[in-house]
């Protein structure tokens, strides 16, 4: 029937480019598996599920919701920001909190026209994208405009009079957010996610539009972890909470080694040489990431490397050579000043390099004049060399 080639709108998102997401920190692969087979083939305008598990971002969610003007649980109407650029780490759940926030009941209410949503990448098809917005809204003839701007000027009259929430997941390039600002209308919010810092300062109208999500506390990653290898982590508490201090708390790495703890408990293993395995984060860099990170044009899953990789596939040979070579002398945690950089990278170009690791979400200021390089990205840097 025609509405079965239709995208669907509705109050709890949209996903434009018919991408699975998982809101939460985690959903079962068995679970993810089986959405994934009773959905296939994909259709542009499918909804993001509803999360299964979602754990330990309900201050996330709290302040995300007052930026759009949802306060204190009452769905009273605040100061609205208009543009908010949502980022962090690769791995720590950006596309997560975008989805649940999607999907939350005081933003439905705050946004009565509805969310469209739409994950992009790093090479967006931009043209098909606005139109697939387009006949969501009620136009079917977007794709038809010969050029991006016509169809951007199209889809502003569309949301003129509309009071949505736009989201516009995993943004590379800032060029490529444009039509989108755009369109916006006037009484709908938009919102962005990017592990690119420099992306989201040229998104964000103010530094305060920035929302920089941490990795989870150290009790909400071993909850999570938890839930995912409960036997495991009542029979080896201890050794659990060693593993999620050692990976640094990021959800992708914990989803990743608790799926593995508990297929290795469920078929009737010992765990403990596998826990201590996983403290060193090489295993996971091999394994295959959770479902709903399929590549939905290759049907197939990346490992956990391949989609950390994006990142460093956008630097320069020398730069990349750099970020290595970081990897290989990183201290526990891995923290450094820029005098520990220059010595390492034996360079007078040290904070050009440090600059551009900084942008691409590689390396973190953390203060004090110090940056700090991620566990898993320890891991990744250390393989690049390698090869």
């Amino acid at each position: 029937m025609e509405s079965d080639n239709r995208p669907i709108m509705q109050n709890g998102g949209v996903n434009m480019d018919g991408d699975l997401e998982v809101r939460g920190d985690v959903v079962g692969r068995d679970k993810v598996t089986n959405i994934y087979q009773s959905t296939m083939p994909p259709r542009a305008g499918s909804a993001p599920p509803v999360p299964t598990l979602f754990i330990g971002r309900d201050e996330g969610m709290r302040d995300l919701k007052e930026r759009l003007g949802i306060l204190s649980g009452a769905c009273i109407s605040g100061p609205m920001q208009v543009i908010t650029a949502v980022r962090g780490w690769p791995g720590v759940g950006k596309t997560t909190m975008a989805a649940a926030l999607a999907d939350d009941a005081e933003v439905k209410k705050a946004f009565p026209d509805g969310v469209l949503w739409l994950s992009i990448g790093e090479k967006p098809r931009l043209l098909s994208a606005l139109a697939t917005w387009g006949r969501a809204l009620g136009a079917e003839d977007l794709l038809k405009t010969p050029t991006l701007k016509e169809a951007t000027v199209q889809l502003a009259a569309l949301l003129r009079d509309k009071r949505m929430l736009l989201i516009v997941d995993d943004v590379w390039e800032t060029e490529h957010a444009e039509p989108f600002r755009q369109a916006r209308g006037s009484q709908s919010a938009l919102l962005f996610t990017t592990r690119e810092p420099s992306v989201a300062r040229a998104l964000a109208p103010t530094p305060d539009a920035i929302y920089n999500l941490p990795v989870l506390t150290q009790e909400n990653a071993f909850k999570l972890l938890s839930a995912l290898a409960p036997g495991v982590a009542a029979r080896y508490p201890k050794e659990s909470r060693d593993l999620v201090r050692d990976l640094e708390r990021l959800p992708l790495a914990l989803q990743v080694a608790g799926h593995m703890l508990n297929a290795e408990s469920s078929n009737g293993w010992s765990v403990e040489t596998l826990l201590s395995e996983l403290r060193s984060g090489t295993k996971l860099l091999e394994q295959k990431a959770p479902a709903d990170r399929m590549d939905l044009e290759k049907q197939t899953i990346p490992t956990v490397a391949v989609l950390l990789m994006k990142s460093t596939e956008r630097l320069d040979e020398k730069t990349r050579d750099c970020f290595a070579y970081l990897g290989a002398f990183a201290p526990k945690p891995a923290t450094f000043d820029l005098a520990a950089m220059t010595a390492v990278w034996q360079t007078d170009e040290a904070k050009l390099i440090a600059d551009t690791l900084i942008d691409r979400g590689l390396l973190e200021p953390i203060g004090n004049g110090r940056f700090q390089m991620h566990a898993l990205l320890v891991v990744l840097a250390k393989s690049l060399l390698k090869d």
